[in-house]
């Protein structure tokens, strides 16, 4: 004759059931998810979300696939000491947190947002005050998950959902490219560590406020920290900066980067084009400065000279600075001076030359610290020109 369960045990089997299930944390991947941002959101790291769900791809996931969170996972605590931000049309959290060198899972959980996809134009949020880091190079640059080096930007990518993919700082992958505007685009190529010894240079000196500036944005676009420019000009308020303010801009770039002569005097349009893709694989490692056919462009630097003619760069001019910098420029209508020339010297005039035949005239304009791999030379550009 079978045993009967007296009904008080079945009910505590039950119960006890009901516990373990809510003890499994998961969360569902929505559109617009990497697995690094559903790390950062609900504070873990990325590998250890992969190992919880048996994930060997951290870069495959998809809409509606329901993830166990790892023990201990949950929102993160606010950070202390914040300011408040208004945001503005085309923004999204993850270049928010770009701007601020914060996180998005910081931002969610300083502002207890239920949807981090879901922000408004005109949105008050408060968001950590001086809190942009330092560029990591060198012994302080992270190795990215995965041993890669490069990432090509997909549609939904952010700053901060690349950075937690790969488990690097939202600062490094700014440092690594020259990253003024919080912004990504579709296809572009982006390092995700600075090349060996060449960091973006960072010019010195001065620089005048314009509309639109923050704190954070010249802190970016110089390659500094909110903290050094606040300590260089006696601000108290990084979220109060006034238009037409001249602001000291600290030193510390590497790669010899000070300031420089704007390549090409005069009114241009200059675009941040750095790793846009180009025809038959390649990525663009320089930035565009439009200017009329034949207008003088001059040495950015004190430096050699040597002139070449090739079948991508036309007439090309590689400047080898005294500064220890190789500035490039190409797509030359003819040639200037050649051999040991100041800074301001006429080293050719605009064109269209090369692979740019038929195209927009422009100067195709490199910096190439200790003459090695090429870095974003927008930062250098927009303080010159």
């Amino acid at each position: 004759m079978r045993a009967h369960r007296p009904m008080t045990t079945i009910a505590a089997v039950v119960v006890l059931a009901a516990l373990a299930l809510l003890a499994t944390t998961s969360y569902t991947v929505r559109s617009g998810d990497t697995l690094g941002t559903i790390a950062a959101r609900n504070n873990t790291s990325l590998s250890a979300l992969a190992a919880a769900n048996g994930i060997s791809n951290p870069n495959r996931i998809y809409v509606g696939q329901r993830l166990t969170l790892p023990s201990g996972a949950g929102a993160p605590s606010p950070p202390t000491g914040t300011g408040a931000y208004t945001v503005r049309s085309g923004d999204t959290l993850g270049t928010i947190a770009g701007r601020h060198g914060t996180s998005v899972a910081q931002l969610v959980a300083l502002n207890r947002l239920a949807n981090p996809n879901l922000i408004r134009t005109g949105q008050l949020l408060q968001v950590p005050a001086a809190s942009v880091p330092a560029a990591s190079t060198g012994a302080g640059t992270k190795t990215p998950a995965g041993g890669a080096s490069t990432h090509v930007v997909r549609s939904g990518d952010t700053i901060g959902g690349i950075a937690g993919r790969y488990g690097i700082s939202q600062a490094q992958l700014v440092a690594a490219n020259g990253l003024t505007d919080g912004r990504v685009y579709l296809g572009q190529q982006l390092r995700l560590t600075p090349t060996s010894g060449s960091a973006t240079p960072t010019p010195t000196g001065t620089y005048t406020v314009r509309a639109g500036d923050t704190l954070s944005s010249i802190a970016q676009r110089f390659g500094n920290t909110v903290a050094a420019l606040q300590s260089a000009n006696g601000i108290t308020n990084p979220n109060s900066v006034v238009i037409g303010r001249s602001l000291n801009i600290p030193g510390g770039g590497t790669g010899g980067g000070g300031a420089i002569t704007c390549p090409i005097p005069g009114a241009i349009s200059v675009m941040n084009d750095w790793g846009f893709p180009r025809s038959g694989g390649r990525f663009h490692e320089g930035n565009d400065l439009f200017a009329p056919l034949g207008r003088p462009a001059v040495a950015t630097v004190a430096g050699t000279v040597v002139q070449s003619v090739g079948r991508l760069a036309g007439n090309q001019v590689k400047l080898l600075g005294d500064d220890g910098v190789s500035y490039y420029y190409m797509h030359l209508a003819s040639f200037g001076s050649s051999g040991h020339v100041t800074a301001g010297t006429v080293v050719g005039y605009v064109g269209n030359t090369g692979n740019a035949a038929g195209g927009a005239t422009h100067l195709h304009f490199e910096t190439h610290p200790g003459d090695g791999a090429a870095v974003n030379p927008f930062p250098l550009i927009s303080a010159a020109c």
